[in-house]
């Protein structure tokens, strides 16, 4: 999911066929697509994670048709929640800085400075910078846009805890008064979060902003359709100049994966992203690109009452789990068993969690010197619409057996699920959480902001270990400070983690430009550099 995103729904107004054409259904809630790894086979096409993707000299123009199976949620780049609605936000907005390579570098920004005490931060932007209307980038956008970020539900506090004031000075800086030295400063500035939009939604109320959004990004918003496209164009603007290459980008919504399938066979798409891992043997023809492993697949748990308040128990659960066997029987190569909390993509020099189950014997051990060696009955939520994710749950469902735990499976919609596991109204429930952007920041803040998903657990050593982890100087500090996170999770087990998911991006072979996008996540895909091979 999303960045740190537990609940993209979709509201599903029609059916798409396998050429595009539509037929009215009623709505429905649609749940979300699980990060899914590539399966290698000869008939998925080429697997494709640095070859000659970006060979040749870039091409300008036409369109890209992209098939999708889950519609965003809003166009709103501080609220905005799901995978999908984060990868179209990606490319309406751009921030002061932006990842590139595994480095953060300027994007809207110049240049940023410091004071001797690192508590203030001067922001030097562009010269000549435009929204995609034309209208030129002032440093008072910057300050309104901050002040947006701040005011974010899920991650104001990651801006609002640090940032006290911002002020625009001159023609091209802002200043920034920090509460403390922040050295990933930068960092935080190349989030999703921190997009740079007009100030007062350019004279427009919110609500009519977000129906047609000025960005700065590499293309611009056309139109949309909920449930069943989206459209946007070249900015001809954009700051970073000859890109974008290709001229349309089409977001096709489809309802299912046979229909996103078929659509492709039948070359009416011609790119998917998050690609649904059951659909890619059959995508022939394809280039497959493993993507950033963005996030890690989990159980939620509520440790309130009942046994999962007893560590033992949710240690036997965690023990009774054979990760190495789910994944080589249920997933592709590109997922990992992991017990890490922290998505691969951000967990940096830190310590993964040593991989710990599938000893059964171990487990009963455990659930003998817990209060319920008889055994328990323990309601497992899930949410519907992913076969892979519900075979990982029935699975695991098998293997606590074995110890005398029944898991009671229960699948709702999206939005039931989240309204469950926020409101406390679970035991154990199992999804996915996302690394939102290039740090750990966000994953660490999610955990605190959701009150550790509704579960009652303590938040405490996480604001510790976001403060340290914030102010470290160097990799090792940020690593210590992870490690810190995880050994208490490791130990309270407030969540049990099981796969790390690395998701697959499925091209057509007239698609080019995709070399180096094994280093990205496909939330913030950058379809700026891609371009359209003629035949």
């Amino acid at each position: 999911m999303t960045d740190n995103q537990l609940w993209p729904m979709r509201s599903v107004e029609r059916d798409r066929d396998a050429v595009g054409n539509s037929k009215r259904r009623m709505p429905l809630l649609v749940a979300m697509v699980a990060l899914v790894a590539v399966v290698a086979s000869a008939c998925a096409g080429n697997s494709s994670n640095d070859t000659n993707g970006a060979t040749g000299t870039p091409v300008q123009g036409g369109t890209l048709d992209v098939g999708l199976t889950i519609d965003i949620t809003s166009l709103n780049p501080y609220d905005g929640s799901g995978d999908t609605t984060s990868m179209i936000l990606a490319n309406l907005n751009a921030q002061l800085f932006k990842d590139y390579d595994h480095k953060v570098v300027p994007a809207l920004a110049e240049s940023l400075t410091r004071s001797a005490d690192g508590k203030t931060a001067t922001v030097t932007l562009r010269k000549g910078l435009k929204f995609s209307d034309g209208t030129p980038i002032t440093p008072e956008d910057v300050v309104f846009s901050i002040e947006q970020a701040k005011a974010g539900s899920a991650y104001g506090s990651l801006y609002k805890e640090i940032i006290t004031s911002e002020k625009a000075s001159g023609e091209d800086k802002v200043d920034l008064t920090l509460v403390r030295p922040t050295p990933n400063l930068e960092a935080l500035l190349s989030f999703p979060r921190a997009a740079i939009i007009p100030a007062n939604f350019g004279g427009k109320s919110k609500s009519e902003y977000l129906q047609k959004p000025v960005g700065t990004g590499p293309y611009m918003f056309i139109s949309r359709q909920p449930g069943v496209s989206i459209q946007l164009k070249k900015n001809p603007n954009y700051w970073d100049s000859g890109k974008p290459y290709i001229d349309t980008l089409d977001f096709q919504v489809f309802n299912n994966n046979n229909a996103l399938t078929s659509a492709f066979q039948a070359k009416t798409v011609q790119a998917i992203p998050f690609a649904p891992e059951a659909s890619i043997p059959s995508l022939t023809g394809a280039n497959i690109v493993n993507t950033a492993a963005a996030a890690t697949e989990m159980f939620f748990i509520n440790g309130r009452t009942g046994p999962l308040s007893d560590v033992k128990v949710r240690q036997a659960i965690s023990m009774a789990i054979d990760r190495e066997a789910i994944v080589k029987g249920l997933r592709g190569p590109g997922d990992k068993p992991t017990a890490t909390f922290v998505p691969a993509s951000v967990l940096g020099s830190a310590h993964p969690a040593p991989v710990k189950g599938g000893d059964i014997e171990a487990a009963k051990q455990l659930l003998a010197a817990s209060s319920y060696k008889d055994g328990a009955t323990i309601k497992v939520i899930y949410p519907t619409g992913d076969d892979t994710l519900a075979n990982t749950v029935q699975a695991m469902q098998a293997e606590v057996a074995k110890i005398g735990i029944k898991f009671d499976l229960q699948a709702l919609d999206q939005g039931a699920w989240v309204n469950d596991v926020l409101g406390g109204k679970y035991e154990l429930a199992y999804q996915n959480i996302s690394a939102n952007g290039t740090t750990a920041d966000t994953t660490m803040q999610f955990f605190i902001a959701s009150g550790a998903y509704g579960g009652g657990w303590s938040t405490d050593v996480a604001k510790s270990a976001l403060t340290k982890y914030q102010t470290a100087t160097d990799a090792a500090g940020q690593a210590a400070a992870l490690d810190e996170f995880q050994n208490w999770l490791s130990a309270e087990l407030p969540v049990i983690p099981t796969v790390w998911l690395r998701p697959s991006l499925v091209l057509k072979g007239s698609v080019a430009g995709y070399q180096g996008l094994d280093t990205v996540t496909q939330q913030a895909l950058p379809f700026e550099g891609l371009w359209l091979n003629k035949s």
